[in-house]
């Protein structure tokens, strides 16, 4: 009999998730609350009335317990909750104050006296550890308390993951810097209210252009966050797109009392030490610091029990002194008739203009600290000036008991500007992060055992970055850049090392791992139609669901030309080891019939999943599931691309698919947890121990900064060991 049971439940969920195929998760940011009804004597209650209650709002949920006293909510948002009982002959009990958890399950045991004595109310600490027995998913939670209480310089989400198993912090704690259990960062899939929330072109929130991460903390501003939940490894069907960790965010919504707040973090340079390489140049003043990060939220009622609405704004404006110490080549190489140091080969003609850009007109020389003849060691003391601006709005509407929906949308405006070394040259950097979501959610059984929930999520990603430098004498250098190999020996800094980088002249930014340009704006955005549908039968607990995601991105490359010396002789002589000049990909297409304009990247995710979590018995629970997804080949609208064939050397037609992507990726999920002795009280039993072990196959779309660049080729490019006669204006020769 148990055998035909477990073929209908198999039988049942892979014929859901062929009929499901063409959506994805939506439930995952959803808690459940599980849990008995008993007597004083410890008797089951069949068919007592569950009733469960968000304190704020005063929605309700209600079901009634199973023959073994038992019951389960879920789709539930997290937040506080009350939960009564009640049955004839006997009194009603509740206990309030219940804190559910992103993606978490809460087993409540409610105990009632027979009718006639008091009823009984327990009030349970929202800061109780509560193990998780059901889920075999090695996972953290963030609480509110956290979110709101935890130091964190800068107010950054991301600082926060490291809370999670197997995260690891390889960089600063921005999103582009954690990592889950040995993953590439790359993997990681970040949601916020069950919508993804990366920078599309990269996995991380803030990276520019899958290469340069960005200096902004307010992707999604903490004021706007409730809290979030953090999935590392062995996670079930209902979550993918990546094989990294699993951060699902959940914003705060306003209730049926008003609640906000106000806050400003600051600080500044007369509350810091100098800094001690400031102490070794005669004439620097102290560095400037200037912080200032403030903001603040409201929510509350529209209507009450019905209609309520939650806002924040945080502003982050900062001012940070930069301290660069550099060689440059000597002004004295400039003069008429110098020689090339330890020659007596004079200094080609066309290079001394150039000389003076390697340094800009405030830095400051440091007597004595070169060891390099025809090298100065300067420093320079400049400014980055930082504004970021987010703002966030959310509407919850409870149509009636068993339908509501709610719409959320944040935006954050930043820029950058930031000086790069001692030649003055400056990078630009904005960016525009804007995530929003409407979804429905629908209570299709009375009892709540059959619920469905629809979103549309939309997640954009704005970025533009910019290099610019002085010109000097003249000559323009923000079309190129100046690059001599190698370092300098620098005595005239105790602490500083025995060598210091050589300036780089010019105002081209880095690109890509293998290229520079003026510039790289990038408008990118996705929208994700997302259904669920969450069964409950028995001891099962289903879920089925599934998304289809459109990507965009509109893109532009910015060439400029690079000129790569091998050492300060060669520079000297004009004789580079390499000249590379990048063409615009707006510019005439040399490859496709003289195309012009910016390029339009399309490409889809088609993602459909099944689960079910089967408790076996009190402290067993089976999980099994099976996910599919399928990425189509990331294209350009107009097969605007250059596909180069590597085993004949020739060009493909534009018109074929750039790669090959898998039909066949279907990934299986198998876990089992166990919790010994659920009645017990010992240290392994009564819910204080749980066991984990799971299996599963998960995929990714890959890298899109890889995948986008026969798209980005399609523009004239030329790497020489000469000097290029001439480059339509981009740049004045160094002849």
């Amino acid at each position: 009999m148990k055998l035909d049971v477990s073929r209908r439940v198999l039988s049942t969920l892979f014929a859901a998730l062929a009929c499901f195929a063409g959506f994805a998760s939506a439930q995952s940011e959803q808690g459940r609350i599980a849990g008995s009804v008993i007597d004083t004597a410890g008797g089951i209650i069949p068919g007592a009335t569950v009733t469960i209650t968000i304190e704020a709002t005063g929605e309700a949920r209600t079901t009634t317990t199973k023959a073994d006293g038992s019951f389960l909510v879920v789709a539930l948002k997290p937040t506080k909750y009350s939960v009564s009982a009640k049955a004839a002959n006997f009194e009603t009990a509740t206990k309030k104050n219940i804190e559910l958890q992103v993606g978490q399950q809460i087993d409540v045991e409610l105990k009632l006296q027979a009718e006639g004595v008091t009823a009984q109310v327990d009030v349970v600490s929202g800061e109780d550890a509560v193990v998780n027995t059901s889920s075999a998913s090695l996972s953290a939670n963030v609480n509110p308390r956290e979110v709101e209480g935890l130091p964190i310089n800068g107010r950054q989400l991301s600082q926060l993951y490291l809370q999670a198993p197997g995260g690891v912090n390889s960089g600063t704690g921005t999103f582009a810097d954690i990592r889950f259990s040995g993953r590439a960062n790359q993997q990681n899939v970040v949601r916020y209210d069950g919508v993804e929330g990366t920078a599309i072109i990269d996995a991380s929130p803030g990276n520019l252009n899958g290469e340069v991460p960005s200096p902004f903390r307010l992707q999604s501003s903490l004021e706007n966050v409730q809290e979030f939940r953090v999935d590392s490894s062995n996670f079930p069907a209902e979550f993918g797109t990546g094989t990294g960790g699993q951060i699902s965010v959940v914003t705060k919504s306003g209730g049926n009392k008003f609640h906000g707040s106000v806050f400003e973090y600051i600080r500044r340079d007369a509350l810091d030490a100098r800094n001690f390489f400031e102490n070794s140049t005669p004439g620097l003043e102290k560095s400037k610091l200037q912080l200032d990060q403030y903001g603040g939220s409201i929510g509350g009622p529209i209507i009450k029990d019905k209609l309520f609405f939650f806002g924040s704004y945080e502003r982050y404006r900062g001012r940070f002194g930069l301290n660069f110490v550099e060689a440059a080549p000597s002004l004295s190489l400039a003069q008429p008739g110098a020689l090339i140091p330890g020659t007596s080969t004079p200094v080609n003609p066309a290079i001394q203009p150039y000389i003076q850009a390697f340094r800009s007109a405030n830095a400051v020389l440091i007597p004595g600290a070169s060891a390099a003849n025809g090298f100065d060691i300067l420093q320079l003391q400049d400014l980055q000036r930082v504004d970021e601006k987010a703002y966030a709005a959310r509407f919850d509407y409870h149509i009636n008991a068993r339908n509501k929906v709610y719409f959320r949308f944040f935006r954050d405006e930043g820029k950058d500007i930031s000086p790069e070394g001692i030649s003055g040259r400056v990078v630009t950097i904005e960016a525009v992060p804007q995530n929003g979501v409407a979804g429905y959610q629908s209570i299709l059984k009375g009892d709540g055992t059959l619920i469905n929930e629809f979103k549309v999520g939309y997640n954009g990603a704005r970025t533009r970055i910019n290099g610019s430098a002085p010109t000097v004498s003249g000559l323009a250098f923000s079309a190129i850049t100046l690059n001599i190999s190698g370092s300098v020996a620098n005595t005239g800094i105790a602490g500083q090392g025995t060598s210091s980088g050589i300036s780089i002249p010019g105002g081209l930014v880095r690109a890509n791992s293998a290229t520079n340009g003026r510039g790289q704006p990038y408008t990118p955005y996705s929208l994700g139609f997302i259904d669920s549908l969450n069964w409950i039968k028995g001891d099962h607990n289903f879920k089925f669901g599934g998304q289809v995601r459109l990507i965009r991105m509109y893109t532009d490359r910015l060439g400029g030309t690079t000129y790569t010396f091998s050492n300060l002789a060669a520079f000297l002589a004009n004789t580079p080891t390499s000249v590379q000049y990048l063409g615009d990909v707006s510019a005439p297409s040399p490859f496709n019939n003289g195309f012009t304009g910016q390029r339009l990247a399309k490409q889809e995710y088609y993602i459909g999943y099944g689960q079910d979590e089967w408790k076996l018995r009190p402290g067993l629970t089976l999980s099994y599931g099976l996910r599919y997804e399928y990425y189509a080949p990331l294209r350009e609208e107009n097969n605007a691309q250059v596909l180069f064939n590597i085993e004949n050397g020739t060009i493909r037609p534009s018109s074929e698919a750039a790669f090959k992507s898998s039909k066949t990726n279907f990934g299986p999920r198998v876990a089992l947890t166990w919790s010994p002795d659920q009645a017990g009280t010992g240290f392994f039993s009564g819910g204080n121990t749980v066991i984990r072990g799971g299996f599963g196959i998960y995929y990714g779309p890959g890298q899109t900064e890889d995948q986008i660049q026969p798209i980005e080729s399609d523009r004239y490019e030329r790497l020489s060991a000469s000097l290029p006669r001439e480059h339509s204006g981009h740049h004045r020769q160094l002849q």
